[in-house]
């Protein structure tokens, strides 16, 4: 099995295109201002792949120009044309990407949000389908979001046509508290005065074995315990696949369900999750290409069956019927997300 590869190589500046917020904090804001780590040509199907702290990345002639967001193949040519401005990337540490991406996160066009919201229309009732009659009706349904971000599939659980002798408890947790101050707003409502649900946001180390071995792989929160079901949508892109899977199985019950999903690998190695900031900076974190395959593996290690492992290619249709941006022309042939279904056995 193909070692999952951390990649720092092509910004895709189609997923998103915004200019720092208003209402970024000073701390977020120098963040941004310091000096950016590297440079880069314009973007390269296969360039070389870097770690997160490399320093820089040599500009690549091409033989014509390309636009700074398409993901081409670089060409070689014995010619020598003229060196093309580079473009400034900064690398930071992924939690204080969020936190500054934070207010715009919503609606900053992001593509592969939109084809995760396409496809969970169908996964998530699927996922919800099963968690429910694995609990008593008399017993209150426990649901984790793992990686909650600005709370957009915590609003699908919420908003969920639940049945009326049903109580839910959702426990949402991210790193970032940038994002769950979003998340806060825009869930408020939904939750209140809805005796039947109970809402719980919290800010923390989700995947703590990924900075220590040797330590917990559950989340230090007061009076967290595994829950009936998890749901964990584009949160893998960021994490190693054990560390990742350690959390996930902690965090559910035997015999309870998780719902990943993930940018898809052929993506992953040609683009990664960013923004551009309001100098024309890209700022990104760390982020990982990991296959359908080896995440599945992984869950299976971990102890889960994999129910469905679905594929989804960017199609000509998506773009014509707005499903998701102009900008995801580019991408129409691609695979960029898949999802899994999977059922813990212990």
């Amino acid at each position: 099995m193909t070692k999952p590869t951390t990649v720092d190589m092509t910004f895709d500046t189609s997923l998103i295109d915004v200019s720092r917020p208003q209402n970024q904090s000073s701390d977020q804001q120098s963040i941004l201002n310091t000096s950016f780590s590297t440079t880069e040509s314009d973007p390269s199907m296969y360039d070389n792949i870097l770690s997160a702290d490399a320093q820089s990345t040599p500009t690549i002639p091409q033989t014509q120009p390309e636009s700074q967001d398409t993901p081409k193949q670089s060409q070689a040519s014995s010619l020598s044309p003229l060196p093309r401005q580079s473009t400034p990337v900064q690398y930071i540490q992924t939690q204080d990407a969020y936190n500054a991406w934070a207010s715009v996160y919503d609606t900053d066009g992001n593509m592969l949000q939109s084809i995760d919201d396409v496809e969970l229309t169908t996964l998530l009732p699927d996922f919800l389908s099963l968690v429910q009659p694995s609990v008593p009706s008399s017993t209150a349904l426990t649901l984790i979001d793992l990686g909650c971000g600005t709370g957009r599939n915590t609003a699908k659980l919420l908003q969920y046509a639940w049945p009326q002798e049903r109580k839910v408890q959702v426990t949402a947790l991210d790193f970032s508290q940038g994002m769950l101050d979003v998340a806060a707003s825009k869930l408020s409502t939904l939750a209140h005065g809805r005796r039947d649900l109970a809402l719980r946001l919290e800010q923390c180390d989700c995947f703590p074995t990924d900075t220590d071995r040797a330590t917990s792989p559950m989340p230090a929160v007061q009076g967290l315990k595994a829950a009936d079901g998890i749901v964990s949508t584009l949160v893998l892109e960021h994490v190693s696949l054990p560390p990742y899977f350690a959390t996930l199985s902690s965090l559910v019950k035997n015999g309870g369900y998780a719902l990943v999903t993930n940018m898809h690998s052929e993506m992953g190695m040609m683009s990664q999750a960013g923004f551009v900031n309001q100098e024309g900076v890209k700022v990104r974190g760390k982020s990982y290409a990991h296959s359908p395959q080896e995440t599945a593996e992984e869950a299976q290690r971990c102890g889960f069956e994999v129910l469905v492992c679905k594929e989804r290619g960017m199609e000509k249709d998506d773009v014509d019927n707005g499903r998701v941006g102009s900008r995801g022309g580019k991408w129409v042939g691609v695979k960029v997300w898949y999802g899994l279904l999977m059922r813990k056995t212990g």
